[in-house]
Formats: structure tokens, C-alpha cells, sequence
């Protein structure tokens, strides 16, 4: 080798290329007469970071009648919304959110669904988009789907409830908001568990849902059911039993305390439909084995039997 025949070794050959990049790079501190300038800084992460973009995934018009139409920016400058991003577990501001049109059908496209005109009424639809990397929880409010995701398992480990989980991410990440007087809200979890829900199980599932524009929160679950849901039944859990969200009716329990045999006793003058129990849910609190979404639910608190 070169370096060799100069009684060079590798380690010193490196050194040397590392202290000609510092030099080009200006991270040296000594001048070029070899004067000492001070002590270097420690380099910001902050100031390096990438600059963050909410915008559609798609970069040409997806009809077929558009024959792949470039899609234009339909905000001004001026009038780009900037919004807060929860990527993972760190908080952004001021980040852009762009939405595209096609010139030709008028189809916008945003990050997390597309919106087209339809029928002869122009009655506007809404694609919620499978694929989508950002999901909106707020009117200027955004997350990643690790963080929906994160929701979404929490909630359904873990059986927490919105406000428990929200309580949760702010005692445990609130560390890294860049604003610190901003917290994460029960109503924002609640919609990235219910967003997340819907592309989680439409994916599965090979649907693109499809739902009218402009519904609520409320007539989103109940819209999604009705297209993803066949008789009550989410068709991803189909004909699924397992003894985890299964168990045989018990009409005493196994340990009975002093507060609950006199509620026991009422047992014998109840009517009971079903031979399976699952659990239930009350704020963040656990009554009984694991759910699933595959039965009837039927529970049992303190004597009385609540029925879904």
C-alpha cells in the first residue's frame, strides 16, 4: 500500500483524512498560521434537523380520465396553514401542511385522504387513505402513524381509556414539546385511535373506505362500521374465539369478598342470555379477561349485567 510505503498506518492515514475534512469543513481550531482560535462548540442538533412537510403522497392525478395530470398547489403562500406535528415521541411547530388539485376533475389531494366530487347532486367523498404517513387529529393538529399506532395498541393492550392514555403521553413525553404549555388532549387521542382503527382494519381487510365529506367524529365510526362491519361482526374477526376473549359463565365467583355476597345473592333473580363474559371498560379500568371484536359483549359489575 501507498500509506504503507510512507510507514504509515491505517489508523494514522485515517486521522489525517478526518483532520483535512475538519479544515474544509471549518471545524478546526487552530487558523491557517496555526493559531489557536478557542475552543469549538458542540454542534446543535436543532439547527440541523430536516425541515418537515405535510403533503400528499401522490404527485399526479389518480383518475383514470386525468391520464396522470400533474396536481397544482391550491393554497397561496400566504395562506399555507402551519400546524403542530407529533412525530413519534417529539412535538414540531410551524409545519406546513400543502394540499393538491387536479385542474381538470377538481379531486384534492391531502395527506391522509383525497376528496372528489361525485353524481349529479356534486356531492363531495372522502378516501381515507391506507397508505397515509400523517394522520389530522385536530383543526392544527397532526401525527405520524407511529404515534396513532402507539394509540392504537395502547388502547387495546393495555384496555386504557382516551383520557388515560392521554394523561400517560404527557406525564411521560411532554419532556420534549418545543412549547411547553401545550399538552396532548383526550379528544385528539381519541380520534388518532379511531383514525388508526379505520386504515388498520380497512387494509386488512382490502377495502378503500369510502365516506360522504365533512362528517363528524360520531358519524365516522358509525359510517366505517357500517362498510367494514358485516352483521356486527368486523370481518377481520370473523369466526374468532380464543379463551383469552372467551370464558365460561360463572354464576359465583371464584373468591367472593364480605362487599359482594350481598350482591350475589340477587344472582339467582337475573335472566342470563349468553354463556360467554368478556370484560369491560371504565375509564382506563379492567373487569374480566381480554376483549375481542369477534362476540357479543356481556358483562357483569357488582351483580348487574350490562348487554352491547
Amino acid at each position: 500500500m501507498k500509506n504503507a510505503a510512507q510507514g504509515m498506518d491505517e489508523e494514522q492515514a485515517l486521522g489525517l483524512k478526518l483532520d483535512s475534512l475538519a479544515r474544509v469543513l471549518y471545524l478546526h481550531p487552530y487558523d491557517s498560521t496555526e493559531r489557536f482560535q478557542g475552543k469549538l462548540q458542540p454542534i446543535s442538533h436543532k439547527s440541523i434537523q430536516p425541515a418537515l412537510v405535510i403533503c400528499p403522497n401522490a404527485m399526479e392525478c389518480q383518475t383514470f380520465a386525468c391520464k396522470s395530470r400533474s396536481l397544482q398547489q391550491i393554497t397561496s403562500i400566504r395562506d399555507i396553514p402551519y400546524v403542530t406535528l407529533i412525530k413519534e415521541t417529539i412535538t414540531y411547530e410551524d409545519v406546513p401542511v400543502l394540499t393538491g388539485q387536479c385542474a381538470i376533475c377538481k379531486t384534492k389531494y391531502s395527506a391522509d385522504h383525497e376528496q372528489a366530487i361525485e353524481g349529479e347532486q356534486n356531492t363531495p367523498s372522502r378516501l381515507y387513505l391506507n397508505s397515509a404517513k400523517y394522520l389530522k387529529v385536530g383543526q392544527a393538529s397532526w401525527v405520524d402513524r407511529s404515534f396513532s399506532q402507539a394509540v392504537w395498541n395502547g388502547l387495546y393492550s393495555f384496555h386504557a381509556s382516551a383520557a388515560a392514555y392521554t394523561k400517560y403521553w404527557n406525564n411521560s413525553f411532554r419532556r420534549n414539546l418545543t412549547v411547553q404549555s401545550k399538552q396532548v388532549t383526550w379528544r385528539q387521542i381519541w380520534q388518532a385511535f379511531v383514525q388508526e382503527s379505520i386504515r388498520s382494519i380497512a387494509s386488512t381487510s382490502g377495502i378503500d373506505l369510502v365516506l360522504q365529506d365533512g362528517l363528524s367524529i360520531e358519524e365516522v365510526t358509525k359510517e366505517a362500521f357500517d362498510v367494514l362491519g358485516a352483521n356486527g361482526v368486523i370481518r377481520v374477526a370473523g369466526e374468532h374465539s380464543c379463551s383469552e376473549c372467551t370464558q365460561e359463565y360463572k354464576a359465583t365467583a371464584d373468591i367472593i369478598s364480605s362487599s359482594s355476597a350481598a350482591s350475589a345473592n340477587n344472582d339467582e333473580d337475573m335472566q342470563v342470555d349468553d354463556t360467554s363474559v368478556q370484560m369491560v371498560v371504565l375509564d382506563g379500568i379492567v373487569t374480566g379477561p381480554s376483549v375481542c371484536a369477534s362476540v357479543r359483549f356481556q358483562f357483569k359489575i357488582e351483580g348487574l349485567f350490562i348487554k352491547l
